[in-house]
């Protein structure tokens, strides 16, 4: 379950252009990811090269993240610990600012997800 709301969060970083750091006005702000069901996290991508992601129970996910071809930046899960089997996530990022709001739709296009980058 945690895999999966930590997916949801990160998919907010989705197909982006090649600037020199994507995550630039991430750093220092939280992104709200509105889940198709309505189920909220909270997600904040660090400078120094780590996540914490605040899930829709309360539960909480870090990890270290880096970039591997920008735009494409890889997400490991630390804690809580992840299965033996469980690989990096990695996406595009999208350059954002404080207060942009988007959205991405699931593979078949029947769901949708929403994104709030918000100060703080």
């Amino acid at each position: 379950m945690k895999r999966i709301l930590l997916a949801t969060a990160l998919v907010a970083f989705s197909a982006g252009s090649a600037l020199a750091d994507n995550f630039a006005g991430y750093y220092g702000n939280t992104v709200v990811v509105t889940a198709p069901d309505g189920k909220v996290s909270k997600t904040k991508v660090k400078a120094d090269k780590t996540f914490e992601t605040i899930n829709a129970d309360g539960s909480k996910t870090t990890g270290t993240w880096a970039w591997s071809t920008a735009p494409e930046a890889c997400f490991t899960q630390v804690t809580p610990p992840p299965a033996a089997d469980q690989k990096p996530l990695c996406v595009k990022v999208d350059v954002h600012k404080v207060g942009d709001k988007w959205e991405t739709k699931s593979a078949d296009g029947k769901s949708v997800t929403k994104y709030e980058l918000i100060a703080g």
